[in-house]
């Protein structure tokens, strides 16, 4: 659904549409071997009694597989013990591996949310340091131990506290203007961002729309990526550093395709590529004109 309007009041009143297809594909995600070990098995006879009368979502008749690579479990034993312990606002004692190979130990830390990052295929929990009065996030593959400790809740009422002034700490502003002749576009623009806190305003005088984020600066890199996949519809309005950098990556990818009177033009032959220089007009080696 890319009505983005439609999706906003439905989140403000509270509702949660799903369509047959969405309940189909939920029912076939529940018969895969890792739904057991990533639910609880109340949870999961529950969603099972609920999609009982939904349709079976074959798709075995519609699709091949050829040549996949090897598939890793999404799953990871550390999942659920992170998860009892950020629902009963406890800590915990880290014990893992860090990037050069050395051990950290018994380093204390309360966690406060799990990230599934689906570029790299890993589960990351993000956690306080009070040491470092730090936010940290830490590759669940890394960790070798984590030790649940139990907080007051004076306690973890403070950790929460630091969590939320460090996170707004770190957050910035991008304001971006959507061009008049694409306002119709608006709703897949927003969709784009729809991961964001943002403020619409229409500038009348213009026939702008105006967009502005409220983003984690190290999601910087993802905004680039969106505004790359809008293209000509939308412009950074106001951050001088991302437009410096949507400028020089656009610049590198323009270079790749660049071309100079001096650069070779390929030539197939029987055994593949070859290249060579362009030739310039003939001349005569006695420099007369040829008749």
């Amino acid at each position: 659904m890319f009505n983005y309007q439609m999706m906003t009041r439905l989140n403000e009143t509270g509702l949660f549409t799903w369509t047959s297809q969405e309940r189909a594909w939920l029912r076939m995600m529940l018969n895969h071997p890792a739904a057991p070990e990533a639910l609880h098995p109340d949870t999961l006879h529950k969603m099972h009694d609920m999609l009982d009368a939904e349709q079976d979502l074959d798709l075995q008749d519609y699709l091949t597989e050829k040549a996949k690579s090897e598939e890793n479990s999404v799953f990871h034993p550390l999942l659920k013990p992170l998860r009892q312990m950020i629902l009963h606002h406890q800590g915990f004692r880290l014990t893992g591996r860090v990037r050069n190979g050395r051990i950290s130990q018994d380093q204390f830390g309360y966690p406060y949310k799990l990230e599934y990052s689906m570029v790299k295929k890993e589960w990351y929990v993000l956690w306080y340091a009070p040491l470092y009065n730090k936010l940290m996030s830490t590759k669940l593959h890394s960790i070798i131990t984590a030790e649940a400790q139990p907080l007051q809740p004076e306690t973890a009422s403070q950790y929460a506290a630091k969590i939320s002034i460090l996170t707004e700490n770190r957050k910035t502003t991008v304001t971006i203007e959507v061009l008049p002749e694409f306002n119709q576009e608006l709703s897949r623009i927003l969709y784009a961002f729809s991961c964001f806190e943002k403020q619409v305003e229409f500038v009348e005088a213009q026939q702008t729309y105006r967009i502005e984020l409220t983003i984690p600066r190290n999601e910087m890199d993802y905004v680039l990526s969106k505004m790359r996949f809008l293209g000509k519809r939308v412009r950074i309005a106001n951050n001088a550093a991302l437009r410096e950098r949507m400028s020089e990556t656009a610049a590198k990818v323009l270079a790749r395709y660049a071309e100079t009177e001096l650069e070779a033009m390929p030539e197939r032959t029987s055994g593949g590529v070859r290249s060579h220089p362009i030739e310039k007009p003939f001349a005569n080696a006695d420099d007369s004109d040829s008749a």
